[in-house]
Protein backbone atom coordinates (compact mmCIF):
# COMPACT_ATOMS: atom_id res chain seq x y z
CA UNK A 1 0.00 0.00 0.00
CA UNK A 2 1.20 3.53 -0.83
CA UNK A 3 2.39 4.95 2.50
CA UNK A 4 1.45 8.47 1.47
CA UNK A 5 -2.14 7.54 0.66
CA UNK A 6 -2.43 5.42 3.82
CA UNK A 7 -1.32 8.32 6.00
CA UNK A 8 -3.62 10.67 4.07
CA UNK A 9 -6.55 8.35 4.90
CA UNK A 10 -5.62 8.43 8.58
CA UNK A 11 -5.24 12.20 8.56
CA UNK A 12 -8.50 12.66 6.68
CA UNK A 13 -10.67 10.39 8.81
CA UNK A 14 -9.23 10.53 12.34
CA UNK A 15 -10.87 13.90 13.16
CA UNK A 16 -14.09 12.73 11.49
CA UNK A 17 -14.45 9.65 13.68
CA UNK A 18 -13.51 11.57 16.82
CA UNK A 19 -16.22 14.16 16.17
CA UNK A 20 -18.66 11.43 15.23
CA UNK A 21 -18.18 9.70 18.57
CA UNK A 22 -18.18 12.97 20.52
CA UNK A 23 -21.66 13.92 19.32
CA UNK A 24 -23.45 10.64 18.62
CA UNK A 25 -22.60 8.80 21.83
CA UNK A 26 -25.18 10.92 23.67
CA UNK A 27 -27.97 10.01 21.24
CA UNK A 28 -27.59 6.25 20.92
CA UNK A 29 -27.02 3.10 22.96
CA UNK A 30 -26.03 2.73 25.76
CA UNK A 31 -26.68 6.38 26.77
CA UNK A 32 -30.34 6.18 25.71
CA UNK A 33 -32.69 3.20 25.56
CA UNK A 34 -34.11 4.19 22.16
CA UNK A 35 -31.56 5.65 19.72
CA UNK A 36 -32.46 8.90 17.97
CA UNK A 37 -31.34 7.55 14.58
CA UNK A 38 -30.62 4.30 12.72
CA UNK A 39 -26.98 3.27 12.45
CA UNK A 40 -27.44 1.70 9.00
CA UNK A 41 -28.95 4.87 7.54
CA UNK A 42 -26.37 7.07 9.23
CA UNK A 43 -23.42 5.13 7.84
CA UNK A 44 -25.13 4.89 4.46
CA UNK A 45 -25.25 8.69 4.35
CA UNK A 46 -21.69 8.82 5.64
CA UNK A 47 -20.56 6.64 2.72
CA UNK A 48 -22.41 8.83 0.21
CA UNK A 49 -20.71 11.84 1.76
CA UNK A 50 -17.27 10.27 1.30
CA UNK A 51 -17.98 9.77 -2.40
CA UNK A 52 -19.21 13.36 -2.73
CA UNK A 53 -16.23 14.76 -0.83
CA UNK A 54 -13.72 12.79 -2.91
CA UNK A 55 -15.45 13.89 -6.13
CA UNK A 56 -15.39 17.56 -5.04
CA UNK A 57 -11.70 17.38 -4.11
CA UNK A 58 -10.94 15.72 -7.45
CA UNK A 59 -12.89 18.38 -9.35
CA UNK A 60 -11.17 21.26 -7.53
CA UNK A 61 -7.76 19.73 -8.25
CA UNK A 62 -8.33 18.66 -11.86
CA UNK A 63 -9.86 22.04 -12.78
CA UNK A 64 -7.06 23.88 -11.01
CA UNK A 65 -9.47 26.09 -9.08
CA UNK A 66 -7.06 26.71 -6.21
CA UNK A 67 -4.20 27.53 -8.59
CA UNK A 68 -6.19 30.10 -10.54
CA UNK A 69 -5.91 33.85 -10.08
CA UNK A 70 -9.67 33.70 -9.42
CA UNK A 71 -9.33 31.04 -6.71
CA UNK A 72 -11.16 33.18 -4.14
CA UNK A 73 -14.23 33.56 -6.36
CA UNK A 74 -14.18 29.91 -7.39
CA UNK A 75 -14.06 28.72 -3.78
CA UNK A 76 -16.93 31.02 -2.78
CA UNK A 77 -18.99 29.40 -5.54
CA UNK A 78 -17.80 25.95 -4.46
CA UNK A 79 -19.38 26.53 -1.04
CA UNK A 80 -22.80 26.57 -2.73
CA UNK A 81 -21.91 23.53 -4.83
CA UNK A 82 -20.89 21.62 -1.68
CA UNK A 83 -24.12 22.54 0.13
CA UNK A 84 -26.31 21.78 -2.88
CA UNK A 85 -24.65 18.38 -3.20
CA UNK A 86 -25.78 17.62 0.36
CA UNK A 87 -29.30 18.96 -0.22
CA UNK A 88 -29.75 16.80 -3.33
CA UNK A 89 -28.99 13.69 -1.28
CA UNK A 90 -30.99 14.71 1.79
CA UNK A 91 -34.07 16.10 0.03
CA UNK A 92 -35.79 12.72 -0.28
CA UNK A 93 -39.30 12.14 0.99
CA UNK A 94 -38.08 9.64 3.59
CA UNK A 95 -36.03 12.38 5.32
CA UNK A 96 -38.49 15.29 5.19
CA UNK A 97 -40.02 16.31 8.50
CA UNK A 98 -38.10 13.66 10.47
CA UNK A 99 -36.01 14.49 13.53
CA UNK A 100 -33.40 11.86 12.67
CA UNK A 101 -32.63 13.73 9.43
CA UNK A 102 -30.52 16.09 11.56
CA UNK A 103 -28.19 13.20 12.41
CA UNK A 104 -28.15 11.86 8.86
CA UNK A 105 -27.15 15.31 7.63
CA UNK A 106 -24.35 15.29 10.19
CA UNK A 107 -23.17 11.92 8.88
CA UNK A 108 -23.32 13.14 5.30
CA UNK A 109 -21.29 16.23 6.18
CA UNK A 110 -18.67 14.21 8.04
CA UNK A 111 -18.36 11.94 5.02
CA UNK A 112 -17.82 14.93 2.73
CA UNK A 113 -15.14 16.17 5.13
CA UNK A 114 -13.38 12.80 5.20
CA UNK A 115 -13.38 12.45 1.41
CA UNK A 116 -12.17 15.99 0.79
CA UNK A 117 -9.59 16.04 3.59
CA UNK A 118 -8.06 12.75 2.43
CA UNK A 119 -7.71 14.04 -1.11
CA UNK A 120 -6.14 17.35 -0.13
CA UNK A 121 -3.96 15.73 2.54
CA UNK A 122 -2.57 13.40 -0.13
CA UNK A 123 -1.80 16.33 -2.42
CA UNK A 124 -0.15 18.29 0.41
CA UNK A 125 2.07 15.35 1.36
CA UNK A 126 3.01 14.62 -2.24
CA UNK A 127 4.08 18.24 -2.63
CA UNK A 128 6.21 18.16 0.54
CA UNK A 129 9.90 17.34 0.65
CA UNK A 130 10.75 13.87 1.98
CA UNK A 131 13.67 13.28 4.31
CA UNK A 132 15.73 10.12 4.00
CA UNK A 133 14.26 7.27 5.99
CA UNK A 134 10.72 8.72 6.12
CA UNK A 135 7.95 7.90 3.62
CA UNK A 136 6.39 11.38 3.88
CA UNK A 137 7.21 14.93 4.92
CA UNK A 138 5.99 15.07 8.53
CA UNK A 139 5.58 18.85 8.42
CA UNK A 140 3.05 18.35 5.62
CA UNK A 141 1.31 15.69 7.71
CA UNK A 142 0.88 18.11 10.61
CA UNK A 143 -0.41 20.87 8.34
CA UNK A 144 -2.77 18.41 6.63
CA UNK A 145 -4.09 17.26 10.00
CA UNK A 146 -4.86 20.84 11.03
CA UNK A 147 -6.71 21.33 7.74
CA UNK A 148 -8.58 18.05 8.27
CA UNK A 149 -9.75 19.10 11.74
CA UNK A 150 -11.16 22.32 10.32
CA UNK A 151 -12.91 20.47 7.48
CA UNK A 152 -14.45 17.90 9.83
CA UNK A 153 -15.95 20.63 11.99
CA UNK A 154 -17.20 22.92 9.21
CA UNK A 155 -18.70 20.20 7.00
CA UNK A 156 -20.13 18.23 9.93
CA UNK A 157 -21.86 21.41 11.09
CA UNK A 158 -23.01 22.27 7.56
CA UNK A 159 -24.50 18.81 7.13
CA UNK A 160 -26.32 19.13 10.44
CA UNK A 161 -27.80 22.47 9.34
CA UNK A 162 -28.90 20.95 6.01
CA UNK A 163 -30.47 18.04 7.91
CA UNK A 164 -32.36 20.50 10.12
CA UNK A 165 -33.61 22.32 7.04
CA UNK A 166 -34.90 19.07 5.58
CA UNK A 167 -36.54 18.17 8.91
CA UNK A 168 -38.29 21.55 9.02
CA UNK A 169 -39.22 21.50 5.30
CA UNK A 170 -37.07 24.61 4.74
CA UNK A 171 -33.94 23.32 2.95
CA UNK A 172 -33.01 26.48 1.02
CA UNK A 173 -33.46 28.78 4.01
CA UNK A 174 -31.15 26.64 6.13
CA UNK A 175 -28.70 26.27 3.26
CA UNK A 176 -28.19 30.03 3.39
CA UNK A 177 -27.50 29.78 7.14
CA UNK A 178 -24.82 27.18 6.46
CA UNK A 179 -23.40 29.13 3.52
CA UNK A 180 -22.03 32.10 5.47
CA UNK A 181 -19.47 30.22 7.62
CA UNK A 182 -18.65 27.79 4.80
CA UNK A 183 -17.93 30.69 2.44
CA UNK A 184 -15.62 32.21 5.07
CA UNK A 185 -13.89 28.83 5.47
CA UNK A 186 -13.46 28.39 1.71
CA UNK A 187 -12.13 31.91 1.30
CA UNK A 188 -9.37 31.18 3.82
CA UNK A 189 -8.78 27.78 2.18
CA UNK A 190 -8.23 29.50 -1.18
CA UNK A 191 -5.25 31.35 0.32
CA UNK A 192 -3.28 28.18 1.16
CA UNK A 193 -1.72 27.32 -2.25
CA UNK A 194 -0.11 30.75 -2.62
CA UNK A 195 0.79 31.24 1.04
CA UNK A 196 3.97 30.39 2.92
CA UNK A 197 5.46 30.68 6.37
CA UNK A 198 3.46 32.57 8.97
CA UNK A 199 0.60 33.38 6.56
CA UNK A 200 0.19 29.69 5.70
CA UNK A 201 0.05 28.67 9.36
CA UNK A 202 -2.29 31.55 10.20
CA UNK A 203 -4.65 30.47 7.41
CA UNK A 204 -4.75 26.89 8.74
CA UNK A 205 -5.45 28.13 12.28
CA UNK A 206 -8.18 30.44 10.95
CA UNK A 207 -9.84 27.46 9.24
CA UNK A 208 -9.89 25.57 12.54
CA UNK A 209 -11.26 28.58 14.43
CA UNK A 210 -14.09 29.10 11.92
CA UNK A 211 -14.94 25.39 12.05
CA UNK A 212 -14.76 25.30 15.86
CA UNK A 213 -17.10 28.27 16.33
CA UNK A 214 -19.66 26.82 13.92
CA UNK A 215 -19.35 23.30 15.33
CA UNK A 216 -19.65 24.37 18.96
CA UNK A 217 -22.73 26.48 18.26
CA UNK A 218 -24.58 23.88 16.20
CA UNK A 219 -23.51 20.51 17.60
CA UNK A 220 -22.69 21.23 21.23
CA UNK A 221 -25.01 24.10 22.19
CA UNK A 222 -28.02 24.05 19.85
CA UNK A 223 -28.47 20.39 18.85
CA UNK A 224 -30.54 19.27 21.89
CA UNK A 225 -32.97 22.17 21.45
CA UNK A 226 -33.22 21.55 17.70
CA UNK A 227 -34.03 17.86 18.21
CA UNK A 228 -36.63 18.79 20.83
CA UNK A 229 -38.27 21.35 18.53
CA UNK A 230 -38.48 19.01 15.54
CA UNK A 231 -39.92 16.24 17.72
CA UNK A 232 -42.52 18.70 19.04
CA UNK A 233 -43.34 19.73 15.48
CA UNK A 234 -44.13 16.07 14.77
CA UNK A 235 -46.21 15.72 17.94
CA UNK A 236 -43.54 13.68 19.74
CA UNK A 237 -41.84 14.17 23.09
CA UNK A 238 -38.81 12.56 24.70
CA UNK A 239 -37.36 13.07 28.17
CA UNK A 240 -33.92 11.63 27.39
CA UNK A 241 -32.62 14.41 25.15
CA UNK A 242 -29.11 15.37 26.32
CA UNK A 243 -28.48 18.81 27.76
CA UNK A 244 -26.59 21.51 25.88
CA UNK A 245 -22.85 21.76 26.54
Amino acid sequence: MDWTFGIALLVGFAPVFLLMDMVLKNYTLPRVDRPFFRDTTFFGMFTVGIIEGAAIAFAINILGLLDSSMALIYMVLMAFVELMAMIVVMNLRRFRGKSDSIFYGYGLGLGVAGGMATGFAYLMMMAGSVDAGFPVDWTSVIFALIMSIGMAMIFGSSGCIIGEGIARHLPMQFMMQAAIPLIAFNMVFSVLPGAAGVIYIAALIAMVIIGLIFFRRNLMMNLPAIVREVLKMNGEKRDDIPKSR
